[in-house]
């Protein structure tokens, strides 16, 4: 069992990660780059920053498989979800 100093390292460290992630996020937009490529920037920074804080503020990291079941397929659905919809957004205009 860690300490509770390691345990409270540990959150500092991740803190940090999400803190340089979000300045990541918005020096993305001072960025030279075609919108779409931002906006795919900025959706892989935020896919990151929400796995971090699931697997390290929500104790993901130590449940057990049915549990990670139940997180990851809403997840699945809704990503299949959005991609089914894509050719009908597309079709709209």
């Amino acid at each position: 069992m860690e300490s509770v100093e390691q345990g409270r390292t540990h959150y500092i460290e991740v803190w940090v990660w999400l803190v340089a992630l979000l300045v990541a996020g918005l020096a993305v937009m001072a960025l030279p780059v075609p919108k779409l490529a931002a906006l795919a920037l900025i959706f892989s920074i935020a896919t990151i920053k929400a796995a971090l804080v699931v697997r390290n503020y929500m104790h993901l990291k130590s449940e057990s498989l049915f549990i990670l079941a139940v997180v990851l397929v809403p997840v699945l659905l809704f990503i299949g979800l959005a991609i089914a919809l894509i050719p009908d957004i597309a079709m709209h205009r």
